[in-house]
């Protein structure tokens, strides 16, 4: 009967730390099992999931739906004109009914390249109104999402909180009330027409109505329609250019850093972004082009003008020729000669015989064309890779790597990765490996199998013992302290546990025999 009410904008992992505050519960599994029933739940500070184990304890007082409460305390309304609404809905089912949840990567948010919040944060005005009114304060959702860094009631900066959006303690619920005791808090005001203001209106605005989804090829047909209107266009082709002028001109590039969307001559996402969208992109993507490019739109306009193009792919054009039966062997004769001039399909166009030809070939002689196009110019000059250098390089560190730890019985299991990941090689050896002899035999000698794993484990335990004159720890101890059972012990270290430790004196190497 405890259980808070829930205020607007509120995240469910907010609600949930208030009620674990209200009763005083220092135990985080303790506080989870009154929740959901279960110890084994891991609180997720954005989109938790479990809802209905939560809905079965608190269902009587808290009178919603496992979608109202998706809809009003997470951040899924922020991506539904983004993610299709087949996946969308899949997520709510597994936020819902699922013992496992993996929401942030179904819906994009772990493959992207947006940057988000690592800490809580929160408004100080927001923060002081709350302990007025209310005498403790709540996690927002709109204060967690990634290039909103005004409040968009008080104008003023949001600040971040000592709290991890994931912290160290995996199940542990952090109130936003454990921010009233800080110190005298800093305030930073903006004007009414800032553009960080008004981007964080437009995400409010995602989160609170809720609109159409968006398909990739209604988003491109949109924006070729407006930068043609806008005037960025060469030869009826986006300027890149220009348009990565614009947008950086109008955000600056700190900010673009900041938030994962680095405009990197080598690293252009704006480029993908203005050409035939082959996926989806994350709502700040969209945000970020609408305000630089064009100012008198918001993204609900925007998103209500792509929703009603009427866009489909376009089936190959068939064209036809009387006489191209006839002009055949002239236009291949033509062809040869050009390739002949020139070795590059690139350089053959960029002429105008080159053009000419080649044009009347693909629409009436195709496949013949395809079949004598010259071949495609290497890219990969001065890339190339010597395998032989690369593979002694390699086993020279892994030998160092080998020779200081393999006295170290307290490492972790010696796996291929591990060896990998401590050499700090960042490409992948793995995938290369059948180029790589060397190496392949390293880690078919020196990997540990699971059984040599936990042999080592049990003998780190017993030499450990040894070397502190400690007496030997009973079979049960060894195997708590190593993390083993009955059941998970393999034969080897089942055979070490039959010996007769008693007769090994803890003061002295034990015999031969042992």
């Amino acid at each position: 009967m405890q259980f808070p009410v829930a205020h607007d904008d509120e995240l469910l992992f907010s609600i949930l730390a208030r009620f674990v505050t209200r009763h005083g519960l220092n135990d985080d599994k303790v506080a989870l099992e009154i929740l959901f029933g279960s110890r084994n739940v891991v609180p997720s500070a954005l989109i938790q999931g479990h809802i209905h184990a939560l809905l079965s304890k608190v269902g009587h007082i808290w009178p919603y739906s496992a979608n109202e409460v998706i809809q009003r305390h997470s951040i899924i309304p922020f991506f539904y004109s983004f993610v299709e609404p087949s996946r969308i809905k899949e997520v709510k089912n597994n936020l819902t009914h699922s013992d496992k949840s993996h929401a942030m990567t179904s819906i994009g948010v772990n493959a992207s390249t947006i940057k988000w919040p690592r800490y809580f944060r929160y408004c100080p005005e927001c923060l002081i109104e709350d302990q007025k009114n209310l005498a403790y304060s709540y996690w927002r959702r709109l204060f967690q999402l990634p290039g909103v860094l005004i409040c968009p009631y008080h104008h003023c900066y949001l600040l971040n909180s000592p709290f991890k959006l994931t912290p160290s303690r995996r199940h542990e619920l952090r109130d936003a009330s454990d921010l009233i005791n800080q110190e005298k808090l800093s305030l930073i005001h903006v004007a009414k027409d800032d553009k960080l203001l008004k981007l964080s209106n437009e995400i409010h605005q995602l989160l609170k109505i809720q609109t159409p989804y968006v398909t990739p090829l209604q988003w491109t047909v949109f924006y070729q329609k407006r930068i043609i209107a806008l005037g960025v266009v060469t030869n009826q082709r986006p300027d890149h250019v220009k348009i990565r002028g614009l947008v950086l001109h109008f955000w600056g590039k700190r900010f673009l850093e900041q938030h994962g969307l680095s405009l990197d001559l080598e690293n252009n996402w704006l480029l993908a972004f203005f050409r035939k969208h082959r996926r989806h992109y994350s709502p700040l993507h969209h945000i970020v082009c609408i305000m630089a490019l064009f100012p008198s739109d918001s993204i609900l306009d925007a998103i209500h003008n792509a929703v009603l193009i009427d866009a489909s792919f376009k089936k190959k054009r068939l064209y036809t020729n009387i006489k191209a039966t006839e002009r055949c062997s002239e236009y291949r004769t033509d062809w040869l000669l050009v390739c002949s001039q020139c070795s590059v399909l690139k350089d053959i166009r960029a002429t105008t015989e080159g053009a000419r030809v080649y044009s009347w070939l693909y629409r009436f002689d195709n496949t013949w064309l395809q079949a004598h196009l010259p071949m495609p110019k290497r890219n990969d000059v001065g890339r190339r890779i010597d395998w032989a250098n690369r593979d002694f390089e390699l086993i020279r560190k892994l030998i160092k790597l080998i020779n200081v730890s393999y006295d170290d019985l307290s490492l972790p299991r010696m796996t291929q990765t591990w060896f990998i990941t401590n050499i700090n090689v960042t490409w992948g050896v793995t995938r290369h490996l059948a180029k790589l002899p060397l190496c392949k035999s390293f880690f078919i000698k020196y990997t540990e199998s699971i059984d040599e794993y936990q042999i080592r484990r049990v003998l780190a335990i017993i030499i450990n013992h040894i070397n502190l004159n400690k007496p030997i720890p009973k079979i049960y101890e060894i195997e708590r302290i190593a993390g083993l059972s009955k059941k998970r012990s393999r034969k080897a270290v089942k055979l070490i546990f039959k010996l007769d430790f008693e007769k090994i004196s803890c003061l002295k190497l034990p015999p031969k025999k042992y």
